[in-house]
């Protein structure tokens, strides 16, 4: 009874092929609309472009805390093509406009610092403030895990996470804050995955036959349960939109010559953001029993997932908090990819991963609960 289920769900998702089709050309769209809007932003960050800053250090500039971190960061500031000046004694604001710096460092003794940006330059700001963040973050998190704080505006470094002994050794940790990427490459894997979480619209065909042949009562008295008949719905969505994200993305690489890096594990990763996406949006319909509601209230939260993940400005210059990136199922996901893709690993591969598996867990109990407690009421 259920694979007769789900090859009619599948036939009915066909009636409705405008959508697919929208559903897959779409992001090719706008893929060819952002990369040629932003590719001058995105070139100006390719490898042998640097970024002019300064620091200065207040207070006791000898205490060895202080004296460790700021080679910790220099360091970091040459890897990443940053040309990090020392400024004794300079006023941070007047000084970023008479030297035309992107940004401003200042190093307090107390293990706390301070970020000044340039109005003129915010890429660079935050490419600067970005790295000094990092490091701060990584090195007390790898250092000493229980005092990590994650603000790459302005944060402590607890002075036990530097060993000060004059043998001790400090590793240091150089951050691939800003990859060299191009945009082409970045908004052709990002809007795949903005569009892979809009999979609701490909299961409008299910939702519409359900309402006007009322095929939902029918099917309570077939005996199935609500887990069958939830599958039933799951299953052929999950089809289409997997296999349309699939298309989607080998056409970016036809058309605008994308980068996938590490191709099966990216088609990994994009079959489980579909998964994921298809199960929030059986989530909201098997809740509201409202298509129209229910594509609403996916696409918002799909919208405010994406603002925070990289889905519109990169997340690498976005001015977003760290904790709203990190809630953002899309931010996880994007940069599992666009690492994936300029740098061949990535460390969000796993929280990516993650993050889609429990999706797919909690949205698939809360559509079968709604579907239970219907039933019982005899809805």
């Amino acid at each position: 009874m259920i694979r007769y289920l789900i090859k009619n769900n599948f036939k009915l998702m066909m009636r409705s092929v405008t959508n697919i089709l929208i559903y897959t050309v779409a992001p090719l769209i706008l893929v060819a609309l952002l990369s040629s809007a932003f590719g001058d932003m995105m070139e100006k960050y390719e490898a042998g472009s640097s970024v002019k800053a300064g620091y200065l250090v207040k207070g006791d500039g000898s205490d060895p805390v202080v004296q460790q971190f700021t080679e910790m960061v220099k360091t970091a500031a040459k890897d990443s093509k940053i040309v990090l000046s020392e400024y004794p004694d300079a006023d941070p604001k007047k000084i970023i406009s008479k030297e035309s710096l992107a940004g401003f460092v200042v190093f307090n003794s107390d293990g706390t610092y301070v970020v000044y940006e340039s109005d003129d330059d915010k890429y660079g700001a935050k490419a600067l403030e970005y790295m000094v963040g990092t490091v701060y973050t990584r090195a007390a998190a790898v250092m000493h895990p229980e005092m990590y704080t994650d603000n790459t505006a302005s944060a402590e470094f607890p002075e036990t996470a530097i060993d000060t002994k004059a043998d001790a050794e400090l590793p240091v940790y150089h951050p691939d804050f800003l990859s060299p990427i191009e945009a082409t490459d970045y908004y052709g894997i990002i809007e795949v995955v903005f569009f892979g979480w809009c999979a609701i619209v490909c299961g409008a065909g299910i939702f519409v036959a359900e309402k006007k042949y009322r095929i939902g009562k029918k099917l309570k008295v077939s005996g199935l349960s609500e887990t069958q008949l939830y599958l039933a719905k799951l299953i052929p969505m999950l089809m289409v939109v997997a296999i349309s994200s699939l298309v989607t993305a080998a056409l970016t690489v036809v058309l605008f010559d994308v980068h996938w890096g590490s191709p099966a594990l990216s088609a990994l990763i994009l079959i489980l953001s579909a998964a994921a996406a298809t199960a929030f949006g059986l989530m909201f319909y098997s809740i509201t029993q409202n298509a129209v509601v229910s594509i609403i209230a996916v696409f918002v939260s799909v919208w405010l997932a994406g603002f925070f993940g990289g889905s519109f400005e990169t997340y690498m210059f976005s001015t977003s908090p760290q904790t709203l990136k990190n809630i953002s199922p899309i931010y996880h996901i994007n940069r599992a990819l666009a690492e994936l893709s300029c740098m061949g690993h990535s460390d969000y591969v796993k929280s990516a991963v993650i993050i889609c598996i429990a999706i797919i867990f909690v949205s698939s109990v809360l559509a079968i609960l709604a579907g239970n407690i219907r039933r019982r009421r005899g809805e």
